[in-house]
Formats: structure tokens, C-alpha cells, sequence
């Protein structure tokens, strides 16, 4: 009897694995179809961790749709602030070793800033980076980026009963 109750969980698990793994994927799919607007790879990798943050934890923290898009805006505005600040303090001399600075300065400040404001996702700060990585002006990659992360916050509100069990 209680192999077959063992049998019945493992089957149910299976099913709820398919299906976070499938939903997961699709997100994924639509990220690199898109790639080609993002000019940096770190951007699309910070949202392909936040997608499976939220399709396989989808009960955590980090998962919960405020904690998604607050801390992608943060990092948004910290990142984009970052580039701005890394090009006018290089000027049209651009030096690796201070674009990595201002890379260490957008996680930090993004970092700082998500957990003061109680919207910790650690994917976020990547983003951040991401932005200041790019060799230009990321307006079109850090609003395509953010509409990503609303559009997989409302998917997460509507999808979550195929998926969350308590």
C-alpha cells in the first residue's frame, strides 16, 4: 500500500516538474528570440534566472512578484546610472579596469538599495551590471528588459495554479 502511495507523489511530482520546466523553457525561448535587442548577454541571463527563480521556486522570497519587479527597477535605474557615470568619467577613452568598477559599484549599489527597500532578487543585480556593460546607451535593452519582467510577473500571478502546490 505504501508503494503505491510513493508511486501516486512520484507521478505527481513528474507532472509538476513537466510543467514548471515547460513553462520555464518557454520563457526562456522568448528571451533569446528577443536577443538580438539586448546588446549584452549578461541582461538576458539575469532574466532567464529570474525566470526560473519563479517557475521552480515559485514559493520563495526572491519568487514573489513585488520582490521580481522592484528589484529589476532598482536595478535598472542603479545600472543605467552606472553607465551614464562610467562614460562621463572615462570619456571617450574607455578603460576596462573602471568599467569594472562601475560594474562593482551597480551590484553593490543595487545590492544595497533591493535590501534596504525589501525587494531582494538577486538576479536583479546582474541586470545592473548588465546595463553598464553595454557599448551603448541601454535604453532599448532596459525597457525591453523591465516590460520582461512585468509580463512574467502578471504570467506568474495567472499561471501559479498550475504550478504552486502548498
Amino acid at each position: 500500500m505504501q508503494y503505491l502511495r510513493n508511486l501516486s507523489n512520484q507521478k505527481g511530482k513528474v507532472r509538476l516538474c513537466l510543467i514548471q520546466s515547460t513553462l520555464a523553457a518557454g520563457f526562456v525561448s522568448i528571451f533569446f528570440l528577443m536577443m538580438e535587442f539586448f546588446e549584452n548577454g549578461l541582461v538576458v541571463t539575469s532574466l532567464i534566472a529570474s525566470v526560473f527563480i519563479v517557475f521552480i521556486f515559485p514559493t520563495s522570497p526572491a519568487a514573489q512578484s513585488r520582490n521580481l519587479v522592484g528589484g529589476h527597477f532598482i536595478s535598472a535605474a542603479v545600472g543605467f546610472l552606472c553607465f551614464y557615470a562610467n562614460h562621463w568619467f572615462q570619456g571617450a577613452d574607455l578603460v576596462f579596469a573602471y568599467t569594472i568598477l562601475f560594474c562593482g559599484l551597480a551590484v553593490f549599489l543595487s545590492t544595497l538599495l533591493m535590501a534596504l527597500f525589501g525587494f531582494e532578487h538577486p538576479p536583479a543585480a546582474a541586470f545592473a551590471a548588465g546595463l553598464v556593460l553595454a557599448p551603448s546607451v541601454p535604453i532599448l535593452m532596459c525597457l525591453l528588459g523591465l516590460i520582461c519582467v512585468v509580463v512574467l510577473a502578471i504570467s506568474k500571478k495567472i499561471l501559479s495554479p498550475l504550478y504552486c502546490v502548498d
